[in-house]
This record gives C-alpha cells, sequence and structure tokens, in this order.
C-alpha cells in the first residue's frame, strides 16, 4: 500500500510572485507525496499517482506500450473489465510535453475514472478546492489548475501530445478552452504544460474530458524537494 503525505511547503521555500492571483489562491494548497518503492515491486509500468478532490478518483496511473493493454487489466496485471487508469503511450512522465494524458474507465460503480462526470455538475466545476488536479511521480509532485471541462464526440485533436510550433499549440488552447463549459478565467501561454483526463460517457457515445495546467511542481534532487511556480 502506497503512503501518501499531504506536505506544506515553507513559504520561503516557495518561489512564486507573492501579487499573483495564483499565489494567494493556491499557496496553501498541500502538494502530494507519494511512497513510490512499492508501487514500482508491483507493477514496473507505475509512472503516477493521481488525485482529483471530490470524486472517487485517487489512484495511481501506469502506462505500457500501447492504449489497449489496460483497458483489461488491473494494477497487478490480472485480467479485469474495470482496466486501470493509464497514460497514453506517447506521454512522457521523465520530461513532460505540452500535453501529457490519462485514461481510465467510465464505470458505473464509479471505480476508476467512474466518478469523473462529477466534474459537469456545476457544483463541482464553481467549488475552487476542486479545481486543483494533483499528480505525483517518482520525480515530482505537481499541482494543476483546470482550465476546461466538456463532452465532446469521440477524437484525436484534443489527445495530440506534440506541436509543430507556438502558433499550433496557441491554436490548441485556444481551441480546449473555448468548448469548455465553464469559463475558468485563467490565462494561458504556449509555455504552459497540459494534463488532459479523458473517459467515456455513462452510455459511451461522447468522451468527458478535462484539462489542466501546471501551476506548481516540486521536484527531487536526491533526498531534496525543491518547489518552483511552473509557469
Amino acid at each position: 500500500m502506497a503512503i501518501l503525505d499531504d506536505q506544506k511547503i515553507p513559504e520561503e521555500e516557495v518561489n512564486v510572485d507573492k501579487y499573483s492571483y495564483d499565489y494567494w489562491a493556491y499557496s496553501n494548497t498541500t502538494l502530494m507525496s507519494v511512497d513510490f518503492s512499492e508501487l514500482l515491486a508491483v507493477n514496473p509500468d507505475t509512472v503516477g499517482w493521481l488525485y482529483v478532490n471530490n470524486t472517487k478518483i485517487n489512484y495511481p496511473v501506469v502506462q505500457s506500450g500501447d492504449n489497449s493493454y489496460y483497458l483489461t487489466h488491473s494494477f497487478k496485471k490480472t485480467y479485469s473489465a474495470a482496466g486501470w487508469l493509464f497514460a497514453d503511450f506517447r506521454s512522457n512522465f521523465n520530461n513532460l510535453e505540452k500535453n501529457t494524458v490519462i485514461y481510465g474507465h467510465g464505470r458505473l460503480d464509479n471505480v476508476m475514472f467512474g466518478s469523473l462526470d462529477n466534474v459537469l455538475d456545476s457544483n463541482w466545476y464553481t467549488n475552487p478546492e476542486n479545481q486543483i488536479i494533483k499528480l505525483s511521480t517518482p520525480s515530482s509532485n505537481m499541482l494543476w489548475q483546470v482550465i476546461s471541462i466538456y463532452t465532446i464526440p469521440s477524437e484525436s485533436y484534443y489527445l495530440t501530445h506534440t506541436f509543430e510550433n507556438d502558433e499550433s499549440y496557441s491554436k490548441f488552447l485556444n481551441t480546449i478552452v473555448g468548448r469548455s463549459i465553464y469559463d475558468f478565467n485563467t490565462e494561458l501561454n504556449t509555455e504552459d504544460r497540459i494534463l488532459t483526463l479523458s473517459t467515456c460517457t455513462d452510455d459511451g457515445t461522447k468522451r468527458v474530458v478535462i484539462h489542466a495546467k501546471m501551476i506548481k511542481v516540486e521536484y527531487r534532487w536526491g533526498k531534496i524537494w525543491k518547489t518552483k511556480k511552473a509557469y
């Protein structure tokens, strides 16, 4: 069983602009720290741990060489119709690219991404405490601020990982924000990194999609954690 510890970061160790809105809103939000040693011993495919507030999403994330294996396999690699939360095989968790994507089944029993549709409820997305997603990896702890939530028929555009230039990435950012059912009023630029969570709706006809931008990251060098503003 992994050990999760919420860690307050001393104010003097946080290199952020104290006059920015994001600092005041999120400086007291705890980062999530996960002991990955046990997780990796059980499954070497482990790349992270994901937590989404006021959902049941609080799971390790795995990654294989394709986007099909963990549709039908559990964390322990046994057959399971529920599958597991898995990163797109194109996502690089050692060096995050512009868009990092995580999938999971939208189960009616609310396991895996079954509760991700909670984010479509106005009571969820208007609560600032829910607008921060926590992601931990063996090398970093991160906070991600929600920028867009929507449903859409199955497509590949929002799953784009790399972009030819800043212009194409800027167009991507404008597109996904323009789709949102709620205006999160967040500033974006081509230096931002995006986290995308995707699952099927209950009837399987559409996808529930949530995008968030990285706002804080804490890196591990040896046994020392260093925190900095992510944008």
